[in-house]
């Protein structure tokens, strides 16, 4: 009976163990992250793997955390690497406040302007706007956008709503938001490529 006991007990520290390995948390909030993640297109099963966890801040009050993967595998070695590689990669936002949609809509489109001219993306800035303007994203919500190999981006707010805008330019520029040279915060940057 001892031996079945001791037994148990060590098959939970190591479940427990194995469980821990696979999520990272993130300093200043309760959201963990999977190191693996995986997306499913045309009934194949893609994963990816994490290359790092970061919080955006706007005027000292979370907004939201991020973790970056790309396709399981891969091994970029920068970030130029990373926007520019066409492999399944993902960008995941789970948000630590409500945001009303426009104002995301709004964030995004100002984001993308960062290192683009607006006419270079009239129609793809058009529907990441008309994403977001209708919903309220609240605390807990994510928003995935994941890059497909040769078609663009998927952009979903997880439960709500999502679209697939086909242009891999201009999943490339949401990719510059946070890798690119005028980015986010050097500090998001490079929490995003820790784990590489």
């Amino acid at each position: 009976m001892n031996r079945t006991l001791v037994f148990s007990a060590l098959i939970l520290v190591f479940s427990f163990q194995t469980w821990a390995a696979e999520t990272v948390s993130l300093s200043g909030s309760g959201v963990r992250f999977s190191t693996i993640t995986e997306y499913i297109a045309n009934a194949k099963t893609n994963k990816m793997a994490l290359t790092g966890v970061a919080m955006r801040s706007k005027f000292l009050v979370n907004v939201y955390a991020i973790a970056s993967y790309v396709e399981e595998g891969i091994k970029p070695k920068s970030s130029d690497e990373i926007i520019n590689a066409d492999i399944y990669k993902q960008l995941n936002l789970v948000m630590e406040r409500q945001v009303d949609g426009r104002e995301m809509a709004s964030s995004f489109k100002a984001s993308v302007l960062l290192n683009h001219k607006e006419e270079e993306f009239p129609e793809e800035l058009t529907l990441l706007n008309n994403l977001f303007k209708e919903i309220k994203v609240v605390k807990g919500d994510q928003v995935k956008l994941t890059h497909i190999p040769g078609v663009g981006i998927h952009c979903q707010v997880v439960d709500k709503i999502e679209v697939t805008i086909k242009s891999v330019a201009f999943s490339k520029a949401i990719w510059e938001i946070y890798f690119g040279k005028n980015n986010l915060g050097a500090g998001i940057k490079k929490s995003l490529l820790s784990k590489l």
